[in-house]
């Protein structure tokens, strides 16, 4: 990390060196601090991938909240509800002509031509399935960009799970927090949505680093001062879901004191 400044158009230089294209339509994870010191902040990183993407090119973020009434969140408003995700996912959320995703617990804010169709009708019983702007990307041919940050972080390999009939997806995060969501509707009043499936640790995701590059899907280069990857969504998830289908508990932790993991692991002992 440096204190230099790094401007708009050295951020898409960098990012066509790293294989992003103009139409593209992309997934993205990212560390600010990672990339740099960016003169107008996360403005100057969303420019850059306009400038880069095109009319027609689209990128989404992930703009999870977490509104679990068993936790003490309150409904989720998507107009109004913050990321707990940290700055650049809120600065994309707010983005003028961003359209952000139903889900109340894991919504995903776009911008672009395809952000609309990204994120209309996310279904409220489950987050990351087939009907999740994840989903969709996956089937068009979009990408995951990694900027500053690792496979830890990617959350299509939990739409992976899902979509390889995980079993301990079914189980809760924590009991405390109980199955239910909760939203705002427009006239003040809240419902619930009962979950059918919950992501869970990701802290093995990193394992499938192998498989994706072994498979050609995988470009590296820095954007800013950001180790980042470019991978390709669709081949990446049917990597995923073979290997999870092969090895059920591969991506389960082995701390005891994980909130998901160890009743995830009993689950798959007793079947």
């Amino acid at each position: 990390m440096t204190d230099v400044a790094i401007s708009r158009e050295s951020l898409a230089a960098d990012l066509r060196r790293l294989g992003v294209s103009e139409g593209d339509t992309l997934y993205i994870h990212s560390s600010l601090k990672r990339v740099g010191w960016l003169p107008d902040g996360p403005a100057t990183l969303i420019e850059a991938l306009l400038d880069v993407l095109g009319p027609e090119g689209t990128f989404a973020v992930p703009t999870h909240t977490l509104s679990f009434p068993g936790r003490g969140a309150a409904p989720y408003r998507p107009d109004e509800t913050p990321s707990v995700l940290g700055t650049f996912p809120e600065a994309v959320r707010r983005w003028p002509g961003a359209c952000r995703s139903g889900h109340a617990s894991h919504s995903s804010a776009a911008v672009g031509a395809k952000a609309a169709w990204l994120t209309e009708n996310h279904d409220s019983t489950h987050a990351l399935g087939e009907n999740s702007p994840l989903a969709r990307l996956c089937r068009i041919g979009g990408r995951i960009l990694l900027l500053g940050v690792d496979n830890r972080v990617n959350t299509a390999i939990h739409l992976a799970e899902s979509l390889a009939g995980m079993p301990y997806v079914r189980l809760p995060y924590d009991a405390s927090w109980g199955p239910d969501t909760a939203a705002e509707l427009p006239d003040g009043s809240t419902v619930r949505f009962r979950q059918r499936e919950f992501p869970g640790c990701s802290e093995r995701f990193e394992l499938l680093e192998p498989d994706f590059e072994a498979a050609g899907i995988v470009r590296k280069g820095v954007v800013g001062n950001a180790p980042s990857r470019l991978i390709e969504a669709g081949e990446m998830l049917q990597i995923a879901v073979a290997r999870l289908r092969a090895e059920p508990g591969l991506l389960l932790c082995g701390e005891a004191d994980c909130p998901c993991c160890p009743a995830r692991r009993a689950l798959l002992a007793a079947r």
